[in-house]
Order: C-alpha cells, then structure tokens, then sequence
C-alpha cells in the first residue's frame, strides 16, 4: 500500500510541477507549497520507508520486486517534481506591485 500511496502522491507532485510551469497563473504560493512542503517529501518518505522495510527480503518474489520497483519510480517523480519547482522559482522574474 505504501508503494501505490508513494507513487500516486508523486504523480500529483508531478503534474502539479507541469501545470505550473505551462500554466503561469497556477504557479502561486499554494501549489508551490503543496509541490515542495506536502507532496514531494510524503512521497520520498514512503517510498524510502519502503526500501526501508524490504532491505533483507530476497529479490526472487514478484511482489516485493513490483514494490521495490514502484518505490524507485516514485522517488525519481518527486525528485523531478521539487526540481521542476525550485527551477520554476529560481528563473521567475518578480511580479509588478498594483497601487490601486
């Protein structure tokens, strides 16, 4: 269960990063903090937790390797997200005050 949590909270991470960065009014504080404080460190918890508790087990059960698998998958998304996202907010230019 901790396989599939992990990879589908790094998939949301994933596609949040891609909106905001094709989508610039999505790029606001909300998604940057969902991307960076919630979505990307849940996902390498579980997936890490994971590699964790199957460190002794044998590779010669499918089950266990489908997991491992799906636990690598997911802490290569996350980390493409938080760098997507920390490249989004390196490269952005400032936004204009309105005095109104």
């Amino acid at each position: 269960m901790m396989a599939l949590a992990s990879v589908w909270i790094a998939v949301v991470s994933l596609v949040l990063a891609v909106v905001m960065a094709v989508y610039r009014p999505a790029f606001t504080d909300l998604t940057v903090l969902s991307v960076t404080y919630f979505g990307t460190p849940g996902a390498l918890c579980l997936a890490i937790l994971l590699l964790w508790a199957y460190r002794k087990e044998r590779g010669d059960d499918p089950g266990v390797s489908a997991q491992r698998l799906q636990a690598k998958v997911a802490i290569g998304m996350a980390v493409l997200a938080a760098a997507l996202v920390y490249l989004l907010v390196i490269f952005a230019s400032p936004v204009a005050r309105v005095e109104g």
